[in-house]
Parts: structure tokens; C-alpha cells; sequence
């Protein structure tokens, strides 16, 4: 009975993180009103990504700094996997539908009629693409091995440090989603330059939140240990 209510906490959880994350998109397409339909389907998902791993990051932090939010730790795995899915699709409109699964498109490099040969077009497109395909390798790592199996199967303590990955995840995310938001769509672009993302900003602030939360949570730890240490 106990198994049966925990399996349908887990399905109400999906379902309600679910409804939010195609909340987030939809708000985001609209948001993206100025960009041509294909541009603001893959921004959309990226966005509603960046979000939701931001809520994955903040629990821990939270939860370490004010114990009453201990409850929300329960969310974080639900909140993961559909993080790693809505990356997942990002990555999939970008490569099928920007690259058109031409690994040299992908890295930057087009056909120049005038010069009769391959060059690379965009200097850093190519670096960030790839700082965003290994990020997608690590989240999907980290979204087959969310559930309680691959904990037993693991051990405890494999499967955590596993999991610390996630920060590393968020760090190759930012960087990835940095170079697009402030670096690719300049006037040096070969191509008209859409106009800025209304995610910028809280690009910024959510990432700002993290590391702050991050060093923080990190800092009460350490005090938390010594003082215990002084009094034994």
C-alpha cells in the first residue's frame, strides 16, 4: 500500500511539473514574438530548461540553510527529468533543424561560394555547440539514473557523487547559453541579427541566485563542522 501511494505521489508530481514546464514554454514563445517560428520553438524549450534546472539547484541550497524547506527536496527529481527532457529537445531542434545534422554546420563551418571552400563563420558558435552536446551527455546520465533502482544499484555514495554533476552541468549550460545570449547575435554576425532575448535578464539574476545560494549553503557547512569539532 505504502509502494502504491508513493508511485502515485511521483506520477502527481511529473504531472504538475509537467503542466508548469508547458506553462513556462508557452510563455516564452510568446515573449519571443519578434523571432521566426523555428527560432522561438528551440529558444522556448531552452528557456524552460535553464529554469527548471535552476529549481533543481536552489532546493539543496535552500533546504541546507532553512530545514523547514526540507520538503521541497522531494521535487528535485521530478524537476530534473523534465529539465533533462525539455535540454533534450532543445538540442534535437537545434541539431535537426539549425545544423541539419551536419557535424561541420554544427561547429561553425559553412561552404563559401565566393572563397570555392569550407570556412569557419563564427569563431565561438562551434566551442559553445559542443559545451551544450556534453552538457546534454551528462543530463542524460543524470536522468537514467534518477530513480530509487539506479541508487540501490549504484550504492548511496556513487550515486551522489554522481549527482554532484549537476552543478558541473549548470556551469557548461550557463557558459553555453552566455555565448548565445551576449556573444553570437552581435552586429559582426553574417546574418540580420534577431532581436535580444527577453530571457537575459533573468538569465542573469537566476544565475547570480544559484552561485550566491551555492557559496552561502557552502559556507554555513563549514562553520556548521568546525563549530561542532570545538565542541567535542
Amino acid at each position: 500500500m505504502n509502494k502504491i501511494k508513493i508511485k502515485n505521489n511521483f506520477v502527481r508530481r511529473h504531472i504538475l511539473v509537467g503542466i508548469i514546464a508547458i506553462f513556462l514554454m508557452f510563455i516564452f514563445w510568446v515573449s519571443h514574438y519578434e523571432w521566426d517560428d523555428e527560432m522561438r520553438l528551440w529558444r522556448a524549450f531552452g528557456d524552460v530548461g535553464y529554469s527548471l534546472l535552476f529549481v533543481v539547484l536552489i532546493i539543496g541550497p535552500l533546504s541546507k540553510l532553512w530545514p523547514r524547506l526540507n520538503s521541497l527536496l522531494s521535487w528535485r527529481r521530478e524537476t530534473g527529468i523534465w529539465f533533462a527532457i525539455m535540454a533534450s529537445i532543445h538540442g534535437i531542434l537545434i541539431v535537426n533543424g539549425w545544423a541539419n545534422w551536419d557535424v561541420l554546420k554544427f561547429l561553425g563551418y559553412e561552404f563559401v561560394p565566393q572563397l570555392d571552400r569550407i570556412a569557419r563563420m563564427e569563431p565561438g558558435f562551434g566551442l559553445a555547440n559542443v559545451i551544450g552536446f556534453v552538457a546534454i551527455l551528462w543530463i542524460a546520465i543524470l536522468a537514467l539514473t534518477s530513480s530509487d533502482k539506479a541508487m540501490k544499484w549504484l550504492g548511496a555514495s556513487s550515486w551522489k557523487w554522481l549527482h554532484t554533476g549537476s552543478n558541473i552541468v549548470f556551469y557548461l549550460v550557463a557558459i553555453h547559453t552566455a555565448y548565445f545570449l551576449f556573444m553570437h547575435y552581435t552586429e559582426s554576425f553574417h546574418k540580420s541579427v534577431p532581436p535580444q532575448s527577453t530571457f537575459t535578464i533573468p538569465f542573469i539574476v537566476m544565475s547570480i541566485i544559484v552561485i550566491v545560494l551555492q557559496i552561502v549553503s557552502y559556507v554555513k557547512i563549514v562553520k556548521s563542522k568546525n563549530n561542532h569539532i570545538k565542541q567535542k
